[in-house]
């Protein structure tokens, strides 16, 4: 009997533990109880380095999302995408120009243009919205939509121009497109001549170069390579490449004056070899790069600004 009544004990305890556990944790499988609250819309992050970008955002599920030509997010011409759902079911992320199954394209009834990619150096303005304020929101043409974080829960504020929006409903973000990479702080040096970097479509900049050494009259150089970092380092080579011709079957390298400007970082040129191939869609963001050329009149060592024959500069990117 005694027995008995310990199984029935333990059996009872059991049976109040699970109870307790799952009503306390009745919609959430990590074992925390639901989020109460509407906890703000923000940090909406826009992909990198696409011109059809992936947009995501914090705050939950929203209604609408548009994206505005320009520093504003407002119901006007600039607009270059405007999307809608039903409710908050607009779930994230959300890739520019792919209009998901639940949601309608609006761009047109404010008066905007839809957009099939974004540009190059342009601004944009990113922002989603809650359905709540929807419908107050869509009847305020023309006004400048701006999140403001002192507001309460679903709150919004009209004046002349702007509607001032609680950041629990709405968020924005101004952003430039910048998918390429941008070169500055070029410094060239050298006797052979002066390096030009030009920036391209591509993250592989055009290099040129006037041949400035007396008595050079030859425009065409045997030697062209580029490094990381300020300095030459031979560990850091990226791209590396030298004329090749054959002498008695034996293979010799920067002899000939075959490489002609301008040419695209990485290019694949006739009659040479690239000892360091250019494996890489283009050069990197933020760093600092050193680029150097030389015509057969270099010793293929020295590499100092007088050393004859030979040219170096060095950039940035960012």
């Amino acid at each position: 009997m005694n027995n008995y009544k310990k199984q029935l004990t333990a059996i009872l305890i059991f049976s109040i533990i699970a109870i307790f556990l799952s009503t306390a944790c009745s919609e959430d499988d990590s074992g925390l109880a639901p989020y109460v609250g509407s906890p703000d819309m923000s940090n909406i992050t826009i992909e990198e380095e696409s011109f059809t970008p992936r947009i995501t955002w914090v705050g939950g599920y929203a209604s609408v999302l548009g994206v505005n030509k320009g520093n504003r997010a407002i119901l006007d011409t600039s607009l270059a995408w405007l999307i809608k759902t039903e409710g908050n079911n607009l779930k994230y992320p959300v890739k520019f120009g792919d209009l998901p199954s639940n949601a309608v394209d609006i761009t047109s009834q404010f008066g905007g243009t839809k957009l099939d990619t974004l540009q190059e150096d342009e601004n944009y303005t990113f922002w989603v919205l809650k359905e709540e304020v929807w419908d107050r929101l869509s009847t305020e043409v023309g006004k400048t939509l701006v999140a403001d974080p002192l507001l309460d829960e679903g709150e919004v504020i009209s004046d002349s121009d702007s509607l001032f929006i609680s950041t629990t409903v709405f968020a924005s973000l101004a952003k430039r497109l910048d998918v390429f990479i941008n070169i500055d702080g070029i410094s060239t040096f050298g006797q052979l001549g002066v390096i030009s970097i030009q920036e391209t479509r591509s993250n592989r900049p055009i290099i040129s170069w006037t041949i400035t050494q007396s008595g050079v009259t030859d425009t065409a150089i045997s030697v062209i390579g580029i490094a990381e970092g300020n300095q030459f380092d031979p560990g850091k080579t990226v791209w590396e490449v030298y004329s090749e011709t054959t002498e008695n079957g034996t293979p010799v390298f920067g002899s000939l004056n075959v490489i002609t400007a301008p040419l695209n970082v990485g290019d694949s040129l006739a009659q040479t070899r690239a000892f360091v191939p250019f494996n890489k869609p283009g050069l990197e963001r933020n760093k600092t790069y050193y680029i150097w050329i030389a015509n057969n009149i270099w010793k293929g060592e020295g590499r100092l600004r007088f050393e004859p024959g030979y040219a170096y500069a060095t950039f940035n990117t960012r």
